[in-house]
């Protein structure tokens, strides 16, 4: 081929390049003032909720062939209060923007796949901001790089620096973060992952005996979209590897491997939540006590309920945490009570499900367990008697409760302990204790013995009880339980 063909060729394929990546900036450059609007309403929802007047703004925009440069900012404006003018601070951001389809910045970290748009982004100095850069010590305190594909998914990583502050007898020392994340803009679906090393805090504190606070091994994943009435569904878990907390009269106190997992679906016009708290080993005075998990699920829950009465809460505890203290509980207007007791008779329509599925406590020497499913029904109505609208809203109820005695005796020893018996003696005594325990709960016929477990159980359904195989009315069950509590508080 003569050189005059192959030049002719590069000619024409950079010709090409160029008038894409021309094309491609003018594409960028509404996608982000597309982007700033669509922020603004997300941010004028969360101003209406919550009080704070924020808006974002395009700064500046300067686009070239094959880059360009953004800035804009989030102006927070406080409303003049206690004889103080209205205040106006501002968060601003710098964007270096490559034109695709082929972004040079993306190239650069090996990533080949067309795209519209790439980003490395930063955070300016400003007054707002200007104790966060001086705590990160000359690093930029939050920085990040996305892509945005032509079809408008983006995807991202972004950094938080590590800082380190220290007021009086207060300090902070904090590892930094990294996360990633994606979202797709038509589906509104959003995933986002973060981890950090640490974050530690010490100091006094007028209302708490806690001097300390140290968090290893954080992490938080994110898997959301939305439902049909406008909540979430999906799932989020965070995790602790090392969580430590230090008093000036207690001894420390350190949970091992802790998550807290929460999951929400919908099916239907239904949906379900489910929440899962793990505390893998609570250790006390450099001691191993005790593991604990707990799994609450809830299911069939009418969607359009569900979201009033999140609604009705939300609104209530803004107004708490604005009211400055005087509010300590959420408190309801009359108009939210009628509305709480509406959604509340829907919800309870929908057959709804709750499970405690388990209570597990778990020691070097055995498990116990407590598990409870509960049917609901809606009661005939909501403003009788309390006692008699829980027996009509509820169908069915089993519940099992596991009693080890091995485990029972581990928890028993745990408090002699701390207060400096010897192990032994108190480990002998706790045994003792818990086979104590066993003879008394079968004396009383309140459980039985089974391979080394205090056994106890509940059944309900059709007005009828059956505990621990016993079976009777509720009423003459409700009063043994009556006669039982008369006679314990003799």
């Amino acid at each position: 081929m003569k050189k005059s063909a192959i030049v002719g060729i590069v000619v024409a394929l950079g010709a090409v390049w160029t008038g894409t990546a021309w094309y491609t900036g003018q594409k960028a450059e509404a996608f982000v003032k597309q982007a700033i609007e669509d922020g603004n309403v997300e941010l004028k929802k969360a101003g209406d909720k919550w009080g704070i007047n924020a808006v974002s703004e395009l700064v500046s925009f300067e686009r070239g062939v094959f880059s360009s440069t953004s800035r804009y900012r989030i102006k927070f404006t406080s409303p003049a209060a206690d004889g103080k003018p209205a205040q106006e601070r501002d968060v601003v951001f710098v964007e270096h923007l490559s034109h695709g389809p082929f972004p040079l910045s993306n190239l650069k970290s090996g990533n080949f796949a067309p795209a519209m748009v790439a980003s490395d982004f930063a955070l300016e100095e400003t007054e707002m901001v200007k104790e966060w850069f001086a705590a990160a010590k000359g690093a930029v305190p939050l920085s990040g790089h996305y892509s945005v594909s032509y079809g408008k998914n983006i995807t991202g990583n972004f950094g938080l620096a590590p800082v380190e502050v220290a007021k009086d007898a207060t300090k902070l020392v904090f590892s930094g973060m990294k996360g990633d994340f994606e979202y797709a803009t038509s589906s509104k679906h959003g995933m986002i992952s973060l981890a950090s090393d640490s974050l530690e805090l010490s100091g006094p504190s007028d209302n708490s005996d806690i001097t300390a606070m140290a968090v290893k091994g954080i992490a938080l994943t994110s898997d959301l979209k939305p439902a049909s009435n406008d909540m979430y569904v999906g799932s989020q878990k965070l995790t602790f590897k090392d969580w430590t907390i230090t008093s000036k009269e207690k001894p420390p106190v350190q949970f091992k491997d802790t998550s807290i997992a929460v999951d929400m679906t919908e099916t239907g016009t239904a949906m379900g939540a489910k929440m899962a708290l793990d505390f893998g080993m609570i250790n006390v005075q450099a001691k191993d006590m005790a593991g604990m998990k707990l799994t609450i699920d809830a299911q069939n829950l009418d969607s359009k309920a569900l979201k009033a009465l999140n609604d009705i809460y939300e609104a209530s505890s803004r107004r708490m945490l604005q009211s400055k203290g005087e509010e300590q509980t959420p408190e309801f207007t009359d108009e939210e009570k009628a509305l709480l007791k509406t959604n509340l008779e829907q919800l309870l329509a929908g057959n709804p499900t709750l499970a405690v599925s388990p209570l597990e406590v778990r020691t070097a020497n055995g498990t116990s367990t407590f598990n409870l499913n509960l049917n609901l029904a809606k009661p005939a109505a909501l403003d009788g008697e309390f006692s008699d609208m829980l027996v009509q809203a509820l169908r069915k109820l089993d519940a099992k409760l596991v009693l080890s005695k091995g485990n029972l005796a581990d928890l028993m020893a745990i408090e002699p302990q701390t207060r400096g018996v010897p192990a032994e003696q108190a480990v002998q005594t706790a045994k003792g204790q818990a086979e104590m325990v066993g003879t008394m709960a079968t004396a009383m016929g309140l459980g039985k013995v089974e391979n080394n477990n205090i056994v106890t159980y509940l059944n309900y359904a059709d007005g009828q009880v059956d505990f621990n195989g016993k079976k009777m009315p509720l009423q003459q069950f409700m009063m043994m339980v009556m006669g039982g509590v008369m006679g314990g508080m003799r």
